[in-house]
């Protein structure tokens, strides 16, 4: 494995420890309250909202940080998951968990996948 390859996957492993952490540590949902006023039980499910939403993007975060793991293990990291060519180490460095080249995420966009 060449430098750069090692360098980005001590990247995204150090990443997804640090969001294994804060998943366990800042996410506790609590339970709605059914007491109290109108404004109070507002307010708790709007933070509970807030919360669930924080939640479902560091999972996506983490399965983006685990797809790249794996793909390092098998060699087929740095690959266009649409046109299949080398994605540009600048964008990789950029963005570590990238999936696309520029053009094809465009692409992505456009059509409204990603």
């Amino acid at each position: 494995m060449d430098k750069r390859l090692e360098e980005l996957k001590e990247k995204l492993m150090y990443e997804r420890n640090l969001l294994l952490q804060d998943i366990g540590r800042d996410h506790r949902v609590p339970e709605l309250n059914t007491h109290g006023d109108l404004a109070d039980r507002s307010a708790d499910y709007s933070q509970r909202e807030m919360l669930l939403g924080l939640a479902e993007h560091d999972r996506e975060r983490l399965l983006a940080l685990e797809d790249a793991l794996r793909q390092i293990e098998s060699g087929t990291y740095g690959i266009c998951n649409e046109c299949n060519k080398p994605i540009p180490q600048a964008r990789l460095i950029a963005m570590p968990t990238a999936r696309f080249c520029v053009k094809c995420q465009g692409k992505q966009e456009r059509l409204g996948y990603e």
